[in-house]
């Protein structure tokens, strides 16, 4: 399979398992394709599903990448228990702004990329090139009414540790929200996050060897599951090749219901614009407008997709850093409407 992505060669359709009625269409689609005829996002997605139908993964469960996502989530939980201890003075809005802060950079790393831009926080304004946080907590504050907000997740490890700081930061703040985080049906991008890794990091929030505020966190979200404040969606779309235009039906109507959608990563930002190269000036409203609900991205850049930005801020990052949209050191918080 690889040898033929290289190559641009056809596409061996017959390797694919068919988990759903959407992957059956779509391979039905490729009869006659050639990798080269695929758009990268589509040929990302292929590529992984491939992997997962050779490994077993939907016949025996086999997770090529559990282990990886094991060793991240130990890596990652000496780093949260300091990041915790910064927090511990502080309250309210004040501690949701830090915990969002934290949620975006710890965004910085994924293992399908493995770039890192080893970046100071004390350096964190700088490298946010666009920030939307206060007019987008103004405009939940506006319509807690409507209950729900929802986080697509991005990686496992350091990341998905941090998201659930988070959520239990916008739960206690929020009330009565509650909060609804969708992950990857199956393993994806080596590092994406399934529902199994929600439940391996809470445990290790509530083990006895780790922090009192870890532990406290981890307790609360586990009320908060056990009372349906938190819920763990894990739709079969967000392992398929779709952009957020091409959700089936229900979950457009869920989300387009939404308090708000917090989107992580850069592949979900990419859901946004449709993958496609829009000039970096081009209005939200414009490359967004097939999306049927409102985002909110947190995003550390690690392609060239950014829209609704001028082109004086992306320079000046490019003073700064040669080829600085791929190289995962600038971010955004970015309403997307």
């Amino acid at each position: 399979m690889l040898q033929a992505i290289i190559n641009g060669g056809p596409i061996n359709t017959t390797i694919f398992e068919r988990p759903t009625n959407y992957w059956n269409e779509y391979l039905d689609r490729l009869t006659a394709s050639t990798w080269d005829d695929l758009p990268f996002f589509d040929l990302e997605f292929l590529f992984y599903h491939g992997l997962n139908s050779m490994a077993g993964y939907f016949d025996t469960g086999t997770d090529i990448f559990y282990q990886i996502r094991k060793k991240a989530l130990a890596k990652a939980i000496p780093d949260l228990a300091a990041g915790l201890a910064k927090l511990s003075e502080l309250s309210d809005m004040a501690l949701l702004r830090a915990t969002i802060h934290g949620a975006l950079f710890a965004n910085e790393t994924d293992y399908s990329q493995l770039i890192t831009s080893q970046g100071d926080a004390s350096f964190w304004h700088e490298r946010i090139l666009l920030d939307d946080s206060e007019p987008w907590l103004s405009s939940i504050q506006q319509n807690l009414e409507k209950r729900d907000i929802h986080i697509v997740a991005d990686n496992a490890g350091h990341e998905l540790c941090w998201d659930l700081v988070m959520v239990d930061a916008i739960l206690r703040v929020c009330n009565p929200v509650n909060v609804v985080m969708h992950v990857k049906p199956w393993p994806m991008f080596v590092s994406d996050a399934l529902s199994i890794d929600i439940e391996e990091t809470l445990d290790r929030f509530q083990s006895n060897t780790l922090s009192d505020p870890m532990c406290t966190i981890g307790q609360r979200l586990r009320a908060a599951l056990e009372h349906g404040q938190l819920r763990i969606e894990a739709e079969a779309d967000w392992g398929e090749p779709r952009h957020f235009n091409g959700l089936n039906t229900h979950l457009k109507i869920v989300l387009s219901n939404a308090v708000s959608v917090i989107s992580k990563g850069d592949l979900n930002y990419r859901r946004f614009t449709g993958d496609l190269q829009w000039p970096m000036d081009t209005p939200v409203s414009v490359a967004t407008a097939d999306v049927p609900f409102t985002g909110f991205a947190l995003r550390v850049l690690k392609s060239d997709a950014l829209v609704g930005i001028e082109p004086s801020a992306v320079q000046a990052a490019a003073n700064q850093l040669n080829d600085c949209c791929p190289r995962g050191h600038f971010a955004v918080m970015q309403q997307l409407t």
